[in-house]
């Protein structure tokens, strides 16, 4: 009785742990149900934020070949919404011409047991904007079947950039190989050349595959391995960007040509190299000679010319941008001073201030009309002497038409003027001597007439104011007289004897001719005479003249009495002679003047502004010449020069 129940009760407890097992193993396949969906949603969501995010743009099409999938980048590469085209066919991406062989492609692929495929050669084809325009893509395409169904995933980059950037640098570097300036790369270590353009082997001669195994140091006879390592060292250390130099380089068959250097430091493929762009100066060099050769030509010319070649700008100063070497002769200024600090000006400075407006207006009315000038005027030198010059330039105009600047030349003519003066001077004297002939036999008779029959009445007469009368009546006869005799002496001086004198004799005949006169006048003579003194060459008479003429116009310059010093002094083959006066002097103004005929500082009456003029034949008759210095209130010095 107590078996059965105990063998039913075991069954149901067997059936009891076999059903909570089972339900265990429910609640754990739920759970497991449940994890996996949730990990599913989430590898979706992941998945779809990818594709959303994606640099490349992805496409997918159903097995029509229609659009299901259009993700952010491929709506920025072919410039349209997802909205545009999901449910449109593939082919509005396609170019029109490719559609054909595009869908070929396509229907092979998913027939094939292949899953991915590149497309295209190389993965390149052609694509087809929303608007209308081609492009190139890199495109891959994979596939995948479920539950009977196939789709097709297109991922694509747009290439265009890259294309172009690639077409540059095709570009570049074939005008880099065809150039004629020489490109080489070399390792940063070995200095093996790995690059060598088409220039640079036609230039030297040599093979790529011989270049490859050489270094620079093959073709820069001046470098040693230690001195291109020194000039190589601020690369290597980035001290510099860039080094230039010239050297020479050394072709295959031994000649060399000169060349200028750039080189820089470059990290290409992960490898160092140096990159050296070589010109070649050959044509620059001789072109520098010949500049040079030019230059140095020119140099000698302007140097050699007599006066100075300028280039100035078009102002009143004449502000000069290239003065020649002699304007240091002509002025008396170094050209630094007018170009380079400008210290001097020209116009403002050098050319007298009375000259100037006469000058620019000359110039100004030249270059208005575009014509050349020529023109003379004054200069002050930079040691106070007062010049002529004569100038001769055009304007310089630019393709406007501007003035922007006048070029020229100017030369000293104060010789010039002075022997056209010495001639216009040489004329009037000529004249005179002609008009005094004349004068001589009409007036010369008349007046020894007058004068006998004064000197006779004068004898005759017995009241002392008729004796006083005919004195006055001779005194002026004999004044008319000497004067007439003067003029004679212009047009007939008689030929001048020249022969061996002692100049000391001279001067003391004259100075005994004059004693009593110098008592009068008060007036102490000092000499001061050299001993051993050669003879001169000079004609006495004529001498004496000067002396007595130069002796008397003292005296006249001393009317409350002075000093005359007489100093004789041997000055090379000449004898020197000076005549020193304390008397009124002479202003500087009429110191030019004083040899002109018919000048005169004495008052009316007193001279004729002959007796210098006189002596300054006298003295250049005689290969000699004479030079005054005086100041007002200071007296006079007269030198005279003879030739022993």
């Amino acid at each position: 009785m107590n078996s059965k129940p105990s063998s039913t009760n075991q069954s149901l407890e067997q059936e009891l742990l076999q059903l909570r097992q089972e339900v265990t193993e429910l609640r754990a396949v739920q759970t497991m149900h449940l994890d996996t969906q949730e990990g599913l949603d989430v590898l979706e969501r992941q998945f779809a934020s990818i594709i959303h995010s994606a640099m490349d743009g992805i496409i997918t099409i159903d097995d029509e070949h229609n659009i299901v999938l259009f993700n952010a980048a491929a709506e920025e590469i072919f410039h349209c919404s997802a909205s545009d085209v999901l449910g449109q066919p593939l082919d509005m991406f396609i170019p029109e011409s490719m559609r054909k062989a595009h869908r070929d492609h396509l229907r092979h692929f998913a027939d094939s047991g292949e899953t991915y495929r590149r497309m295209g050669m190389f993965r390149e084809i052609s694509g087809r904007r929303y608007t209308g325009e081609a492009f190139p893509l890199e495109a891959s395409i994979s596939k995948v079947e479920r539950v009977g169904k196939r789709w097709m995933t297109v991922i694509l980059r747009d290439i265009t950039e890259r294309k172009l950037s690639e077409e540059r640098v095709d570009y570049l570097g074939q005008i880099l190989d065809e150039s004629l300036n020489e490109l080489y790369v070399f390792d940063e270590k070995t200095f093996m050349f790995l690059q060598v353009n088409k220039g640079a082997l036609k230039n030297l001669g040599y093979t790529m595959a011989e270049m490859s195994t050489m270094t620079p140091l093959n073709l820069k006879p001046d470098f040693t391995k230690d001195s291109f390592r020194q000039l190589l060292e601020p690369l290597r250390k980035g001290t510099s960007q860039k080094v230039d130099f010239r050297t020479i380089h050394r072709r295959k068959n031994g000649t060399t040509y000169p060349v200028e250097v750039h080189l820089q430091h470059r990290l290409h493929a992960g490898q160092e190299v140096f990159v050296a762009i070589i010109l070649n100066l050959s044509e620059q060099v001789e072109t520098e000679k010949e500049l040079q050769e030019a230059q140095r030509t020119l140099s000698t010319l302007l140097t050699n010319l007599p006066g100075m070649a300028y280039r100035c700008q078009n102002d009143q100063g004449w502000t000069m941008e290239f003065i020649s070497q002699n304007c240091k002769d002509l002025t008396g200024y170094p050209p630094g001073k007018f170009v380079n600090t400008r210290q001097v000006s020209y116009g403002r400075q050098v050319i007298l201030s009375e000259d100037h407006k006469r000058v620019w207006s000359e110039v100004q009315a030249a270059v208005k009309d575009r014509q050349p000038f020529q023109l003379s005027y004054r200069i002050r030198t930079a040691e106070g002497m007062v010049k002529w010059v004569w100038e001769q330039g055009c304007g310089v105009f630019s393709k406007t038409g501007e003035v922007v600047g006048i070029e020229g030349y100017v030369v000293d003519m104060t010789q010039q003027r002075a022997l056209e003066d010495q001639l216009r001077k040489t004329e009037r004297l000529a004249e005179l001597g002609t008009l005094a002939s004349g004068m001589a036999h009409e007036i010369g008779t008349p007046m020894n007439v007058i004068l006998g029959r004064a000197e006779l009445l004068m004898r005759k007469a017995k009241d002392q104011s008729t004796k006083q009368g005919l004195e006055t009546i001779v005194t002026q006869v004999e004044r008319i007289t000497k004067i007439m005799n003067q003029l004679l002496s212009f047009a007939r001086k008689r030929p001048s004897e020249q022969r061996g004198i002692d100049l000391e004799n001279v001067i003391e005949i004259v100075l005994e001719m004059l004693l009593e006169k110098f008592k009068n006048y008060r007036i102490h003579v000092v000499k001061d005479y050299a001993t051993d003194l050669p003879q001169v060459l000079a004609d006495p008479d004529h001498i004496s003249q000067v002396l007595l003429n130069l002796m008397l116009n003292a005296c006249q310059a001393m009317p409350e009495g002075g000093t005359l010093t007489l100093t004789l002094r041997s000055k090379g083959n000449m004898i020197e002679l000076g005549l020193q006066d304390t008397g009124l002097g002479i202003p500087q103004d009429q110191i030019t003047k004083i040899f002109d005929p018919f000048f005169t500082t004495k008052p009316v009456g007193e001279g004729t502004g002959l007796g210098l003029t006189v002596v300054h034949g006298i003295i250049q008759e005689h290969n000699g010449t004479i030079r005054v210095n005086s100041l007002p209130n200071q007296g006079t010095t007269f030198t005279i020069s003879l030739p022993v």
